[in-house]
């Protein structure tokens, strides 16, 4: 086992200014032994270097008095804690960069970015394809870091005041690109239309896959035990991510963020490490002040609860924020988890459904619909895992999707063959699969292909693809309403997206109709008077399994206005269509996230709850407790005991299948505040 997979960490990232090269190392260590923090992430070099390089390209930190990294680097590891050292190569200071134009980006406009006197570099130079690695080596050589990690990886094109310079068109792009794909010049703008465009979406995945392999490779060749931390997949130890909010997206923010973080990486590549970041400050421009605490609180308990690593990231050190009213908390968060890591390890996913994350179909704007059916789901308190799509070429992921009863498919638009041919091959062999929006309707570089590839759903040939209309519905009628239940009081649901018209297969079963363009406007001209029979669900059973198809957004109607009619379809088609039970059950409220855990010995499962109900459109505030929250799972053995971890009580349950095989076990929580873990205790056997 390696020190990154034996147990989830606790992260401290600290990103120092050059001032801090002046603070006392030791009062230093003592304020991440304060908060718990068993991981340190410490600027080491890219930016500004934090030791003695003796690299000519490598910018020194101009307030460096000592070797700044060596000092903390000795007091963190005799304090028990392993350093990860921090590199940014995505700008260069303008003392080395002036004299180096190869080694830069140039916008669409044909000029370099210098900002603050950081002047933007190109991952396709040579600075970060070649001086990059002499630097990772120089600090690997002389220290001995736990880990390395890269900030900024990849194409950056935007500033840190959010000014959009475009696709990079220097030599080296170019030139690349042409080699590697044909065209001579590279596209200008983002066209997920434009077939060059899509085939630089591919050169960028590629290149920047190949760059961070050679990084891995590097460092690896000089201590194996050096753990090697992206914000990629690629070459990599220990997924970052973060949880971070944008002056300038969409609102409220998306309240499952760390859940969603912690879910893709576990769900996608076992065995990796995720360390998901809680970032103290509101954006770059406000680096300064701090989130509300609440918001920090509830992203750190969804990384706990899904199985990650904790992470706290702030500008400065722990010492000196000028806003402090969420540190307590933090300190609570991290104590508590010292004090119960070995729960929150080696855990196995019981989840039911595997939602699949639409990654290489982002170019279609699929996140939407991606989110959508994120928040439906656990609103709904369904137990599902999130498997990014890319990793369904991957050869043994069959194996690994017949562990779900069901697949969800987000408006998944880019499938390649093998991906066809391993969903077909799942449903096949029982399994089933819920497809919506456009899925399975381009090849994988995301061209149309007027088709509908996959064999288990049920339409064929696209006979139109149609953009939003207003005036649009689904009706429920009574032969709907025969399968799909609970729609007593509401005969219809809304459509303002797009919408795919197929011929649909013989054999499959359509439900809802469309009305379309119902008349609107005055009160007197609002009615309709015709179903079409253009249906909103298709039903099509194949081999031993079944899919349903639902050629329309419904995730991305429930992440804009949050309709009660698309939850409650969504949750009537995994139940009534395509028969998806619950190893979980609670009665309790959306606001509440549920997920669920086995330990991978088998000797105790954990029910975890998280609370929600501080979240009042853009504000967080401290979540109102929920009383009697009670769950029922299936179990074919009686625990020993069950208990809550954060509230330290035993609680009472019942069990009823002692003699019968598997049976239901019932208990209730008396209370929820920000979050709570009941663990049900079997023992070894």
């Amino acid at each position: 086992m390696t020190w990154w997979t034996t147990q989830p960490m606790r992260l401290i990232q600290t990103n120092l200014r050059e001032i801090d090269a002046q603070l006392d190392p030791d009062e230093f260590i003592d304020s991440i032994q304060a908060y718990s923090g068993n991981v340190l992430l410490f600027n080491a070099g890219g930016i500004a270097a934090n030791y003695d390089t003796k690299l000519s390209f490598h910018y020194k930190n101009p307030y460096l008095k000592n070797d700044f990294l060596g000092e903390i680097l000795g007091r963190a590891h005799a304090a028990g804690i392993r350093l990860i050292a921090r590199f940014d190569f995505s700008r260069l200071n303008e003392e080395i960069a002036l004299n180096n134009p190869q080694w830069l980006y140039k916008s669409t406009q044909g000029q370099i970015v210098n900002y603050n006197g950081q002047v933007h570099t190109c991952i396709n130079g040579l600075y970060q394809q070649e001086k990059s690695i002499e630097i990772l080596k120089e600090c690997a050589s002389n220290y001995l870091i736990d880990g390395v990690f890269i900030n900024m990886h990849g194409y950056v094109v935007e500033d840190y005041s959010y000014n959009h310079h475009g696709i990079c068109q220097c030599d080296n792009c170019r030139l690349r690109f042409e080699q590697m794909y044909g065209h001579p010049t590279l596209p200008k703008k983002k066209d997920a239309a434009d077939p060059i465009y899509r085939d630089y979406v591919q050169f960028q995945e590629k290149t920047v896959a190949e760059l961070f392999y050679r990084r891995s490779a590097a460092v690896k060749g000089i201590r194996q035990e050096i753990a090697i931390c992206n914000y990629t997949a690629e070459g990599t130890d220990i997924f970052r991510k973060e949880s971070n909010t944008g002056i300038h997206r969409q609102l409220p923010e998306f309240n499952y963020l760390s859940s969603r973080n912690v879910k893709v990486v576990l769900g996608s590549w076992p065995g990796m490490a995720v360390s998901n970041s809680a970032v103290h400050f509101v954006d770059f421009a406000m680096r300064h002040t701090a989130v509300s605490p609440h918001f920090t609180a509830l992203r750190l308990a969804e990384d706990l609860v899904q199985g990650g690593w904790l992470d706290y990231y702030v500008i400065g050190t722990l010492m000196n924020q000028d806003d402090r009213l969420v540190m307590d908390i933090v300190k609570d968060i991290f104590r508590y988890h010292a004090d119960h890591e070995h729960y929150y390890s080696d855990l196995v996913s019981i989840a039911d459904i595997a939602l699949i994350d639409p990654y290489l179909s982002y170019m279609h704007g699929s996140e939407r619909e991606f989110r959508g059916l994120f928040r439906m789901l656990s609103e709904s308190h369904v137990l599902f895992d999130v498997i990014r799509d890319d990793v369904l070429n991957q050869d043994h992921i069959l194996e690994r999707l017949r562990r779900y009863q069901a697949v969800i498919l987000p408006d998944v638009r880019n499938v390649s063959e093998q991906m066809r041919a391993t969903l077909d091959a799942y449903v096949h062999q029982g399994g089933k699969l819920l497809a919506s929006g456009a899925s399975a309707t381009c090849d994988e570089k995301g061209s149309p292909l007027r088709q509908v590839q996959l064999e288990s759903l049920g339409a064929g040939r696209i006979l139109e693809h149609r953009t939003p209309r207003q005036g649009d519905y689904f009706a429920l009628q009574d032969q709907d309403r025969a399968v799909l239940r609970g729609f007593e009081d509401v005969n219809l649901v809304y459509l303002l997206g797009e919408l795919l018209i197929c011929e649909t297969k013989p054999e499959s079963e359509t439900y809802l109709g469309l009305i379309d363009e119902c008349m609107f406007g005055p009160p007197e001209k609002c009615y309709y008077t015709e179903i079409s029979d253009v249906p909103g669900i298709i039903r099509q059973a194949y081999g031993q399994g079944r899919t349903v198809l639902m050629p329309w957004g419904i995730g991305q109607h429930y992440e804009r206005l949050s309709n009660h009619g698309h939850a409650m379809l969504l949750e009537a088609v995994l139940r009534d269509v395509l028969d998806v039970s619950r190893s979980v059950k609670t009665t309790t409220s959306p606001l509440i996230e549920l997920a669920a855990y086995r330990s991978r010995d088998e000797s105790r499962e954990l029910v975890h709850l998280v609370n929600h109900s501080g979240q009042l459109g853009t504000a967080f505030h401290a979540p109102i407790p929920i009383h009697e929250v009670s769950c029922t799972l299936t179990t074919n053995r009686k625990p020993l005991r069950v208990h809550t971890l954060r509230g330290q009580q035993d609680l009472e349950f019942t069990y009823s299948g002692e003699g019968k095989g598997e049976g239901p076990l019932s208990f209730t929580v008396p209370k929820v505040e920000l979050f709570e873990t009941v663990v049900l205790d079997y023992g070894r056997e």
